[in-house]
């Protein structure tokens, strides 16, 4: 009955955009097809260097982002390391991947398919969190599915409820399931892959494309214009290092360049870096376009790319992982993931020992902390915030002081005794 039911109410892990120009080629990779034919899919999209750049760069950042459990208990925040899920989030997720790899393919997927799925597996006696398997949807299809206000996921001839299951999404329109990029982007995309095939057909004629025969005789018959046409396209297409035709008969050889259009056409592929950037949203100087960055504002469009392209992502995971991989008690105890992202803000030597100068003179950093960062290990009395002189108050200063001559008496008075 409930499988009835849930085949009944299901929910497909896309939604349907057979009816969309243009339509599906195929759910599982072909892609879709432009009005010329040309078929868009994952794979070749991914065949246009800024596209492979981009989502190579957006699933790096991601997976290199350093995680930890975390106890949170109002403003202060305690690591847990000795916490199992550690391990399956910087070590190994499962037996097959390492942690970043594990991460970099959940976001490929979230990216050019719409989700990405991954089943947790429990001790079946403690249920603590044994691996993490990612679902390759290419040999394993995911179905999501709704019954009683619960979702569930078929896959592999099974029903799994939704709380064993790491299911993020990307652009949804339903907020259950998502849409891969490549159904949006098909249109641009594909103008941007004609571009190259026509580049390449073009250099693999050695730019000579087209060209006129030109002859005074009025007699010359259909196969000897058939064969003249042959032995000049023969001729210079050959691949020998010289290539001189000589047509009998023949007045004039005339060669048909490209037109001004056909060469702004091939110059598209350079505007292609700006529309991948928009549907990655990602800044064009990551896709190494520096045409319009300097030196002056790189800094500035990490910055930006942090905080817009990858945090968001980073929250979608860890808003995930927070719920699936703490029991409701540890949750209740304040248990979550954090990601780290300061180590994609690195800048250069000058600016950090500035910004980490003024963080400890603040007392937001203490000594060890900023060994931390800089791995290195930490050293005696460095959990110790220092407190310079001009940054404290009147009431800290007095107590110092009170101290001090606490201390001095102590020392005469031993002094003395002695």
């Amino acid at each position: 009955m409930l499988l009835a039911a849930i085949e009944h109410n299901k929910q497909t892990r896309s939604v349907d955009l057979s009816a969309r120009k243009p339509a599906f080629v195929d759910w599982f990779g072909a892609g879709v097809a432009t009005k010329n034919g040309t078929a868009v899919s994952n794979a070749a999209a991914k065949t246009l260097s800024a596209f492979y750049n981009g989502i190579t760069i957006l699933c790096n950042d991601y997976a290199k982002l350093p995680k930890s459990v975390i106890i949170k208990k109002g403003n202060t925040r305690e690591k847990a390391p000795d916490h199992l899920v550690n391990h399956l989030l910087n070590k190994r997720p499962n037996q097959y991947m390492s942690a970043f790899n594990y991460d970099a393919i959940m976001m490929q997927c979230a990216i050019l398919k719409g989700n990405s799925y991954s089943e947790i597996i429990r001790n079946p006696v403690t249920g603590a969190i044994v691996s993490r398997q990612f679902i390759d949807e290419a040999n394993t299809p995911v179905f999501v599915k709704k019954y009683n206000k619960k979702l569930f996921y078929q896959f592999d001839g099974r029903i799994v409820s939704a709380e064993n299951i790491e299911h993020v999404i990307g652009f949804s329109e339903n907020g259950i399931t998502g849409i891969g990029v490549i159904a949006y982007s098909a249109k641009s995309l594909g103008v941007a892959l004609s571009s190259q095939e026509y580049a390449e057909e073009y250099y693999a004629s050695k730019g000579i494309g087209m060209a006129v025969i030109t002859s005074s005789a009025t007699d010359i018959s259909e196969t000897a214009k058939t064969r003249y046409a042959s032995a000049i396209e023969n001729r210079f297409t050959s691949k020998s290092n010289y290539k001189v035709a000589v047509i009998d008969e023949a007045e004039s050889f005339q060669h048909i360049g490209i037109s001004p259009q056909e060469s702004m056409f091939l110059e598209t592929n350079k505007h292609a870096i700006g529309e991948v950037a928009r549907w990655l949203n990602i800044p064009t100087h990551k896709l190494k376009d520096t045409e319009n960055s300097n030196y002056s504002n790189m800094e500035s469009q990490n910055i930006d790319h942090v905080s817009n392209s990858v945090l968001p992502w980073s929250q979608k995971f860890r808003q995930e992982q927070d719920e699936k991989l703490f029991s409701k008690k540890e949750k209740a105890l304040g248990y979550q993931v954090h990601h780290n992202s300061n180590s994609l803000l690195e800048a250069d030597k000058k600016t950090q020992a500035e910004y980490i100068s003024k963080m400890l003179n603040a007392k937001i950093y203490t000594p060890n902390e900023v060994r931390a960062m800089l791995d290195l290990n930490p050293i005696e009395g460095g959990d110790v915030p220092l407190m310079p002189l001009n940054t404290q108050t009147e009431a800290e200063y007095k107590l110092k002081l009170e101290k001090m001559e606490q201390e001095i008496k102590k020392l005469k008075n031993e002094t003395t005794t002695t």
